[in-house]
């Protein structure tokens, strides 16, 4: 019977483990293994290398030059040298002119950096053998950026890694932290070898095979293939010989490398959640060019809790400055928004949109714990583009699927048409329509051409209404039989819900982008299910009363009285005369809200965020004074995305907030019990065990990520 049950329940374990790795390998679609295999792959280049060629006399030349570190080798040593640069300069030539222009525009900066800490100028050859000077490199087993940093060790010299950034990837930070961590090895080692070998394999490894061997000279270790790994005993070598093509230049044939290649760029401090693809269209940049000065991103929105620093070319400074005092002036494009259904939980919408629940709440903070049918939750979008379509068609075969995939429309192209018109007409952003259509930029569009619309019937019917029962009527959408006129309280999803319909289909009918286009007055059509009985008309529904949560709002940075009335669902003009018509608006401004039938509610408590962390880059205590540093810029004191507040009875606190009130409570009535995490135990596991949401577990514990269970750690649990 056992064996029975172990052959019947194998396939749903392998079924369920497959899940899981997709869904983890698509939210970190940005960070696969991408590295040439000269890079990382060892045994493969010292198959293929040529040993006994005889020496032309420029390698002969390129051989006999010296540079600032000293390698005293024999010939044997010397011999090795004299392969790999004939390797990288004769049979990889091709790889490493890719890596030369690619490295031009990073140079000076390392340089520069380099000089700063008192380091070796060879030194600027090592991110040739790391990555090719790939800023958006990951090896085989983890290792990312220009200078190749696992994530522990970048951690340690100051990079953020996680969800939202990766800074390994950011250039000017990388660069920092490598200097830090190479001018500790050599203080621990006191020879470059050795300290060029434990930057391969790590200083704890060196370490210990010195004191094994009993030797402190690197070539003598190397002899040994039991004491390090292939790669790391070839590592020395394989170095020399790239530095010695890179002084070599002229000699050798290459292309000299242009010392002014790289974008003149400004660094400007960007407030927690920005958008940083609306930052990009306000600069008229692709989202590829700002991409690709700002490689540390890995989502199309800044980390909701930290400044962080956004580089722009000189020329968009004050344009980026302007964006960042006031952004809701434009357009939002980095993240979509969900509208939480009857019955929906953080945990489930998580689930549709492939972002996870810590991060998910980060980023929709002021929301309360239970969601109420109708509010607007916002998602933030990779910034590769390989999530981008997580609500559309749910994170993966295992989670369920809200909106149906739709098939695309089609345009042709007309006179005076440009991205932004056709993205506009269709209702989908720019970077959608250009990703549809394999689009790089947004260039010239050939009249009479054709463009693929993403999003299918449901933007179709929102961009080009037409009448069903006629040809080219939408499927799925009937003739509107009833109308509604929208009142103070309701929302999309209300209003959905009391007429039986889908929010997609009452905003397709309506031609909504967005739920927060909802304004009290506006007279919506109800689509009619096919077969649906028309009804006879009924009388208007009545007005609800306001409730007191709707009473007050205090003004933020960059808000209008436009976009507040927006916000809150109410007419522009009846908030200027509840407020003595002004529209001269100041942070911290009260306004009252018409239509309150009592006094102004007290605001929701907002969970603490964390101070601003210090970019590494400038730590004016970890570094010289004299590293070149952009400016810096006027820090706006801007909250960008701050989700229009929710329809409740009374405010309710932030997660954080709650959990930390709950505990109190829930310990005077001996409903809380701890537990000690065992070995195996994972978060949605022990959630199950106790009946409990795992949002609300992670909350109760101040658990940013589902991985960041220890063994032995106490967990505190509330009953629900």
């Amino acid at each position: 019977m056992g064996r029975y049950l172990l052959f019947v329940l194998l396939p749903a374990f392998l079924l369920l483990s497959g899940c899981s790795g997709k869904q983890y390998d698509k939210s970190n679609a940005d960070m696969k293994a991408n590295l040439e295999p000269e890079l990382w792959n060892t045994s493969q280049i010292l198959q293929n290398l040529q040993r006994g060629r005889p020496l032309t006399e420029q390698e002969k030349k390129a051989l006999a030059s010296r540079g600032a570190i000293q390698f005293d080798l024999d010939v044997k040593e010397n011999e090795e040298v004299q392969v790999f640069l004939q390797y990288f300069s004769i049979d990889k030539r091709g790889s490493m002119d890719t890596w030369l222009r690619r490295a031009e525009p990073h140079l000076p900066y390392v340089r520069a950096v380099l000089a700063s800490y008192n380091l070796p100028p060879d030194l600027i050859a090592l991110p040739f053998i790391e990555s090719g000077y790939n800023t958006m490199a990951y090896s085989p087993v983890g290792a990312g950026g220009m200078w190749q940093f696992m994530p522990y060790t970048g951690r340690r010299f100051g990079l953020t890694v996680d969800w939202w950034v990766d800074e390994r990837r950011d250039p000017y930070k990388s660069t920092v932290a490598a200097a830090k961590y190479l001018t500790k090895l050599y203080q621990m080692f006191g020879d470059w070898n050795l300290a060029l070998a434990a930057y391969n394999a790590g200083e704890g490894k060196i370490s210990r095979v010195m004191a094994a061997s009993g030797q402190c000279d690197f070539f003598d270790i190397a002899k040994d293939p039991k004491l390090l790994k292939e790669e790391t005993r070839h590592y020395v070598p394989k170095f020399l010989a790239v530095l010695k093509i890179f002084q070599n230049l002229d000699t050798l044939g290459f292309k000299k490398v242009n010392w002014q290649a790289g974008p003149n760029l400004k660094e400007v401090p960007a407030p927690g959640g920005t958008d940083l693809a609306a930052l990009a269209q306000a600069c008229s940049m692709p989202w590829e060019q700002f991409r690709e000065y700002n490689p540390g991103f890995r989502r199309q929105v800044s980390p909701p809790d930290m400044t962080v620093n956004v580089y722009v070319p000189v020329a968009k400074e004050q344009v980026a400055l302007a964006f960042l005092s006031n952004p809701g002036n434009y357009p939002p494009a980095g993240g979509q928004t969900y509208t939480a259904e009857a019955g929906d939980t953080w945990w489930n919408i998580a689930r549709k949109s492939g972002m996870p629940v810590a991060e998910l709440r980060q980023l929709n903070a002021s929301l309360p714990e239970t969601l109420p049918p109708g509010q607007t939750v916002r998602v933030a979008l990779s910034a590769s583009g390989a999530d981008n379509s997580a609500l559309a068609e749910g994170p993966d075969a295992c989670a369920p699927k809200p909106f149906a995939a739709a098939k695309p429309q089609r345009h042709r192209v007309n006179k005076g048409d440009s991205v932004g018109s056709v993205a506009r007409k269709y209702g989908v952003s720019t970077q959608d329509l250009l990703a549809a259509n394999k689009m790089k930029h947004a260039g010239r569009l050939t009249q009479g051409s054709w463009l693929n619309i993403p999003g299918g019937q449901a933007a179709a019917a929102a961009a080009q209404p037409v009448p069903a029962g006629k040809p080219g009527a939408p499927a799925g959408l009937a003739e509107a039989d009833t109308n509604h006129t929208v009142a103070k309280g309701e929302t999309v999803g209300s209003i959905a819900a009391k007429h039986g319909v889908s929010t997609q289909e009452l905003m397709a009918a309506n031609s909504l982008r967005s739920p927060k286009e909802l304004l009290v007055g506006k007279r919506l059509s109800i689509p009619k299910k096919p077969g649906q009985k028309v009804p006879e008309p009924a009388a208007p529904a009545p007005v609800p009363v306001q409730t007191a949560s709707a009473g007050s709002y205090t003004v933020k940075a960059g808000d209008t009285l436009h976009s507040i009335a927006r916000s809150q669902g109410i007419d522009a003009k009846q908030l200027a005369a509840a407020n003595r018509g002004s529209d001269k608006l100041r942070p911290g401004d009260r306004l009252t809200l018409p239509g309150s039938a009592k006094a102004p509610a007290p605001l929701p408590v907002q969970a603490a965020a964390p101070a601003p962390r210090e970019p590494a880059k400038n730590d004016k205590a970890a570094k010289p004074a004299a590293l070149p540093q952009p400016p810096a810029a006027k820090t706006f004191a801007q909250t960008p995305f701050q989700p229009a507040p929710a329809p409740a009875a009374k405010p309710q606190a932030a997660p954080a907030a709650q959990a930390q009130a709950a505990k109190p409570a829930a310990k005077a009535a001996g409903k809380s019990v701890n537990y000690k995490v065992g070995p195996g135990d994972t978060l949605w596991g022990i959630a199950k065990k106790f009946n409990v949401d795992p949002s609300s577990l992670m909350a109760w514990n101040n658990i940013k990520s589902g991985g960041a269970l220890q063994t032995g750690s106490q967990l505190t649990i509330h009953s629900q």
